[in-house]
């Protein structure tokens, strides 16, 4: 286990991650114990790589919300058109439940790099919150691969590797509105999106039995 995972499940053990950030916030119980969470932090299924959400952005997905979990002083800086900011340290604020407390719609967390997107996505998980993943590599990885995309090398060329390369230049010509063969660092333009909050849908009663 990488060393930012074992201090993320250090946070949580040490009494959550939101006794930290939240001491007067407590939603509802936690579901998930420390085995499970830790179980959680090696499965890769929650990540979802830049490539997916750009091609979600692009298709214009409804189910897609994007939430920046760095500070609004980071956010105002640079983001990905559409994302809507909410800071790790207040994840669990009961205003941001229709957002992440909910099974409507795929919420995809992102920062910088994978640590702090990961934080939050563990603080959730361990209050049983549904439909949240992670970005792979953040913004950072936004960048080399979606804003800024390389060529294959030439011991890398195979007809996926060009049809990955092909897509991600469509995307950098998307979201950049520049068309660049060596690639410049541009800033998309920031929307606020349209999100109609969902409440969480409730598990029908299972009917019938036993005669």
């Amino acid at each position: 286990m990488k060393k930012i995972d074992v201090i993320i499940i250090g946070l949580l053990i040490l009494g959550g991650v939101v006794s930290i950030f939240l001491p007067n916030v407590e939603p509802h119980k936690k579901i998930i114990g420390q085995k499970e969470l830790l179980h959680e932090l090696n499965k890769e299924g929650r990540y979802i790589t830049t490539d997916e959400v750009a091609r979600m952005i692009m298709e214009k997905d409804p189910s897609l919300i994007l939430v920046d979990v760095r500070s609004p002083e980071e956010y105002d800086l640079f983001t990905i058109d559409g994302a809507i900011n909410i800071p790790v340290d207040s994840i669990l604020s009961p205003s941001n439940m229709v957002y992440l407390d909910q099974d409507a719609y795929t919420t995809v967390l992102f920062s910088t790099g994978n640590s702090l997107a990961d934080q939050a996505w563990l603080t959730l998980e361990s209050y049983g919150y549904e439909g949240n993943r992670v970005m792979k590599g953040g913004l950072n990885q936004w960048y080399q691969t979606i804003l800024n995309p390389k060529p294959p090398s030439s011991t890398e060329i195979t007809r996926e590797a060009e049809k990955q390369y092909l897509f991600r230049k469509a995307a950098q010509i998307y979201f950049t509105g520049i068309q660049v063969s060596g690639g410049t660092k541009a800033q998309a333009a920031k929307s606020k999106p349209v999100v109609q909050p969902v409440k969480k849908r409730k598990k029908k009663p299972v009917s019938g039995g036993c005669g």
